[in-house]
């Protein structure tokens, strides 16, 4: 049975504790560990298990661990438990930068460690079951907004929600296709935020295809949408329902002039719902176990980071 440790246990990190505590067949949660030490300690309270004071501590007494302390500090954590031979899932983003990051596969790739990146909209029951719809999209719209979380954010939009729909569409619904050009544009909005709350990134495909994502912390509402065009339908997804429509367009609809409308069938698949986090943790502890390549590795993780950077630096460059 895998030990298995959660750093940081801020609002994502304490549902990694929590899914870890369920898995009793395949892993024993050793326990928690925060900077916050009091938030360490409600959080071993709550799930029955140790709030470790010394990070080195609850590394040392692991073998799987999950990072999801602040963004800056991800790379700093990292180099260290792979170096301890720790396997670990890290939150998205994988790191801050580029050059951090590709530093820790580097190192995982030196010490045989197995990394997962935290991308958990990738096991959302919608988008595995929207990929066997998939067969030439022209045009992807996402959309994912929301009010200002509980919590300071740390990082802007892009790298904090925007990352989530530039990896579903680099590293899976358009995984075989070349990018062209990158556009973005953004802008604070919120003083004490430091970074842009809202973006609007574009990704134009050799091809021609387009995808457009949109993401705000200035909204009202929680929203995670997709829209996906294909010569032969249009595919709309609620991510938060894990709903999906299909909307199939008839072939030749002109070819009879005398037809002046026509019918658009529209297919609702059946899809069983899970939660996606839990199903992305089983994955990686599978990872492990299985001594395997997890299903969203540190290369999906540097693909994302990368374009996300572009866009981010579209926006710096647009207030200079």
């Amino acid at each position: 049975m895998l030990k298995a440790g959660v750093i940081g246990v801020g609002y994502m990190g304490f549902h990694h504790a929590r899914i870890y505590s369920t898995l009793n067949s395949m892993v024993k949660l050793q326990g928690v560990f925060d900077i916050d030490q009091l938030k360490s300690e409600l959080v071993a309270e709550n799930l029955n298990v140790r709030s470790y004071s010394a990070m080195d501590d609850l590394v040392d007494d692991c073998d799987i661990l999950s990072i999801a302390a602040p963004t800056d500090k991800h790379y700093e954590i990292a180099i260290h438990c792979i170096k301890k031979g720790k396997h670990l899932l890290i939150e998205k983003p994988v790191a801050d930068n580029l050059e951090k990051a590709e530093e820790i596969k580097y190192y995982a790739q030196k010490y045989g460690i197995n990394i997962m990146v935290g991308f958990t909209e990738r096991f959302n029951p919608a988008i595995r079951q929207l990929s066997s719809y998939i067969t030439n999209p022209i045009f992807i719209e996402c959309r994912r907004m929301g009010p200002l979380p509980s919590r300071k954010p740390s990082t802007g939009v892009l790298l904090d929600l925007m990352i989530h729909d530039i990896d579903i569409i680099l590293n899976y619904l358009m995984k075989d296709k070349k990018i062209k050009s990158i556009n973005s544009v953004g802008n604070s909005v919120y003083s004490f935020t430091s970074n842009e709350d809202i973006a609007v990134g574009n990704i134009t495909f050799d091809d021609g295809s387009v995808a457009v994502m949109t993401a705000s912390r200035c909204y009202p509402s929680k929203e995670r949408k997709m829209r996906i065009v294909q010569p032969d339908n249009s595919i709309y997804v609620d991510l938060i329902l894990q709903y999906m429509e299909i909307h199939h367009v008839p072939s030749n609809i002109y070819k009879n002039t005398d037809i002046e409308s026509f019918e658009v069938k529209i297919e609702i698949p059946n899809i069983i719902r899970s939660e996606s986090l839990r199903m992305e943790i089983m994955e990686f502890v599978s990872s492990v176990i299985q001594r395997r390549e997890p299903l969203v590795g540190i290369d999906d993780g540097i693909r994302s980071l990368d374009v996300a950077t572009r866009m981010l630096k579209n926006i710096q460059i647009a207030k200079i």
